[in-house]
């Protein structure tokens, strides 16, 4: 299987109750694209999960897994991350971009100097971010007009000219 066939699209998290029910992160786009998948397993596709229910309580989802029925089996699935097929996502639209496509991208200046590697993209409630490691340092690069030039997977480049400040540390 290509790993580029598949998206993490959640991770789950504390059991809810006693009868095997589990919180689930999920990072789709919207809780409704992570209930409408059709397929949930892990990283490697050796464990398929079928959810008997899934809701929405309080901004965080709650899903009842086929043969998971107790507190202790939920437990034992905390922080385990889960994937589905791209194929199953919606059509995304100019401008987004799936994680695992922008990982394989290289980060350069706009002179064409070479910043980095794409090493995640992280969101910590202003935006999304560029990680990359530049001179021995890990920094974050934000993904907005003033920093982010252009974006070709086909060629797997990303051009920025970053703002004072960001790069000028290291």
């Amino acid at each position: 299987m290509d790993k580029s066939e598949i998206i993490e699209v959640g991770i789950f998290g504390s059991p809810f109750g006693l009868k095997g029910e589990i919180k689930v992160n999920f990072f789709t786009t919207s809780f409704v694209v992570f209930k409408n998948l059709k397929e949930y397993i892990n990283e490697k596709n050796s464990i398929k999960w079928k959810f008997k229910n899934i809701t929405l309580r309080n901004n965080y989802c709650i899903v009842n897994i086929a043969g998971c029925d107790s507190r202790n089996q939920a437990e034992k699935l905390k922080g385990i991350k889960i994937f589905s097929y791209k194929k199953f996502l919606p059509v995304i639209k100019n401008n987004q971009y799936y994680v695992n496509d922008l990982k394989k991208c290289n980060i350069f200046f706009l002179n064409g100097n070479l910043i980095g590697k794409v090493i995640n993209v992280d969101n910590f409630g202003a935006g999304d971010l560029l990680e990359t490691n530049f001179n021995n340092k890990n920094i974050y690069i934000p993904m907005n007009k003033e920093n982010l030039i252009s974006i070709n997977l086909k060629k797997k480049e990303i051009i920025v000219e970053p703002i004072k400040g960001i790069i000028d540390s290291c």
